[in-house]
């Protein structure tokens, strides 16, 4: 019995398939997702995988498949289905960063179409997809379908993730309003990943702490919401110093060193610094006052003021050598007594703009000790304005691993010399005179291989940075105010000041390789130079046309709680060395 019934069963054919309900997909559309055919053996297993192919279409918000029997051996399969309804409008709620063009253009169905489940999930995909690409953190859809009284109307309800609270912890000295200020992300924002990140990273580069910790708390306050506390731990840093000692001034020597500051002054972000320094050299003191308030006005404007007397040792030998037999009879110096104010507002994250100004008066000193060609005199009143486009991309303004930085700076200037003599002692420059000094700087930095820093900004990069910069003088320009290529913080290998001009062009290329989280080893080449200014000066010969010169080496780097000190021997295009020290990073 068994046996002939399972004969009979294996001799059932499907005699027709019979399709309802549906209007806009077609017959042949609907066949061809089937595995049962007419004339073709009838087997259930192949009716329930149909059921489940035509649903896995999209265009069904409800299958029936079942098989009837026709005749002896036959069956008569039918196909009842219910379609999705065309579509008439999209009824978008809940978006507020993304808008209804963008997410519009991201939905896959169009008006006329039939409501599909599958381009709906596709659509909601892509549609996470744009909240991601802007960094803001999409928590789904709370709808996308048709609405059960207008079915041609599809209801799409975004649920986008907002910041719940934003708090700081550990701030004992620092007010919570400068935190505040530190702080764009506010209560209520849709959470930008990107943004808080930045809130981080400034709050790191204040310098004020030893260490931010960012953390992040998912909430649900409310059915069908979703926020996120968002929480600055920081442990704070000693900002106030008293120093007395000695520091190594890559222009002179050894030099006794008074400091005063506070980086932090009550808690309010403002800074002052007093600095006196007495080269073992001689020549006097040199003293510098100097307040900056970061918090100017609501924009968050900088404002920094300094008034100074100081010291610049022109040739002077360096405490860590030379490549030139320089000594006190060729060596001179300048001493400048000036002030220094400006403000830079910012624009927008990236972008802020700076205006300042320097007045100084300039004194050459020690002239009777040097021979009449290894010194430049030129005394006089200079007057310098600076107007600035600074675009900052960098994850880390201190260390940077990733983004880039540039730099436009027109800088117009007078000076009225009133007394010349030594190399350059020609009357020319005496009298009042106007020129412009125009810089672009370009910096860029990469870490291959390596994650975005993102809310973890202490963590240390393999990095390869790459500078360049390149200026020009219009107009007569006194000797001091070129620019001056050579030395730790433009091309090592070779003296500082070495090269001068009215055109400058430097280029670095820098791999800084992490030791340990505070030490770095530093391969590095420099290639620039300046020329078409002032003739040789003592054993320093210049070019008058195009001349570039090329310095290499290896540098060590160390963070310290007063900084970055670093340490570079580079080699100049005739293979001497030269030891530069450079308090804080090269760029």
């Amino acid at each position: 019995m068994i046996a002939a019934a399972a004969q009979a069963q294996q001799a059932s054919v499907v005699k027709e398939i019979l399709i309802r309900g549906n209007v806009r997909v077609s017959k042949e559309a609907i066949l061809a997702a089937m595995r049962t055919k007419v004339g073709k053996p009838y087997l259930q297993d192949d009716l329930d995988r149909d059921k489940k192919s035509l649903e896995d279409l999209g265009f069904f918000s409800a299958v029936d498949v079942r098989a009837t029997p026709a005749d002896l051996n036959a069956y008569q399969v039918t196909v009842d289905l219910q379609e999705w309804p065309v579509i008439k409008e999209f009824r978008i709620t809940g978006n507020t960063v993304v808008s209804r063009e963008e997410i519009l253009k991201a939905i896959t169905m169009k008006v006329g179409d039939v409501f599909n489940l599958n381009a709906r999930r596709n659509s909601v995909d892509a549609i996470a997809a744009i909240y991601d690409k802007k960094h803001y953190a999409f928590a789904g859809m709370d709808d996308f379908a048709p609405i059960q009284d207008s079915p041609g109307t599809i209801n799409i309800v975004i649920v986008e993730l907002k910041v719940g609270t934003v708090s700081t912890q550990g701030n004992v000295r620092t007010k919570d309003w400068v935190m505040r200020r530190l702080i764009k992300t506010r209560a209520g924002d849709v959470y930008n990943e990107d943004k808080w990140a930045k809130d981080v990273t400034r709050i790191h580069n204040t310098n004020w702490f030893d260490s931010v910790q960012a953390k992040r708390e998912d909430v649900s306050p409310e059915p069908g919401k979703i926020s996120r506390n968002l929480i600055a731990e920081v442990k704070e840093a000693k900002t106030g110093q008293f120093n007395v000692g000695v520091q190594l001034d890559p222009q002179s020597s050894l030099a006794g060193l008074i400091r005063l500051s506070e980086n932090n002054l009550y808690g309010t972000g403002k800074s002052v610094a007093l600095n006196f320094t007495q080269a073992i050299s001689g020549g006097g003191p040199s003293v510098d006052l100097s307040y900056t308030n970061p918090f100017y006005d609501a924009k968050d404007t900088n404002f920094q003021i300094s008034v100074y007397s100081r010291l610049v040792y022109r040739f002077g030998t360096s405490f860590l050598g030379t490549s030139s037999p320089i000594n006190n009879s060729t060596q001179y110096s300048e001493r400048r007594t000036g002030l220094t104010t400006g403000f830079v507002r910012p624009i927008n994250d990236q972008l802020s703009v700076g205006i300042s100004g320097r007045i100084e008066n300039v004194l050459t000193n020690n002239t009777g000790a040097a021979p009449v060609n290894s010194f430049v005199q030129q005394d006089g009143d200079v007057g310098v304005a600076s107007f600035a486009v600074i675009r900052d991309r960098r994850d880390v303004i201190n260390d940077a691993s990733r983004g880039d930085y540039t730099k436009v700076t027109f800088e117009p200037g007078y000076s009225n010399i009133t007394r010349v003599g030594g190399a350059t002692g020609n009357n020319n420059i005496l009298g009042s005179n106007f020129f412009t000094r125009n810089t672009i700087e370009y910096r860029k930095y990469w870490a291959p291989g390596q994650k975005p820093r993102d809310l973890d900004v202490e963590a240390a990069r393999r990095v390869i940075a790459v500078r360049v910069k390149y200026g020009f003088v219009n107009g007569k320009v006194p000797y001091f105010e070129q620019f001056f290529a050579g030395g730790p913080d433009s091309l090592r290998g070779y003296d500082p000041d070495r090269f001068w001009g009215q055109q400058t062009l430097l280029t670095t290329l820098e791999y800084r390789h992490p030791l340990q989280k505070s030490f770095n080893l530093i391969g590095f080449v420099d290639y620039g130079g300046a020329w078409g200014g002032y003739g040789t000066v003592n054993s320093y010969s210049q070019s008058s046309t195009y001349q570039l010169h090329v310095g290499y080496g290896l540098g060590l780097s160390f963070k310290t709680p007063f900084g970055q000190i670093r340490v570079d021997l580079g080699f100049n295009d005739h293979g001497k060395s030269q030891p530069d020290f450079l308090i804080g990073n090269s760029f």
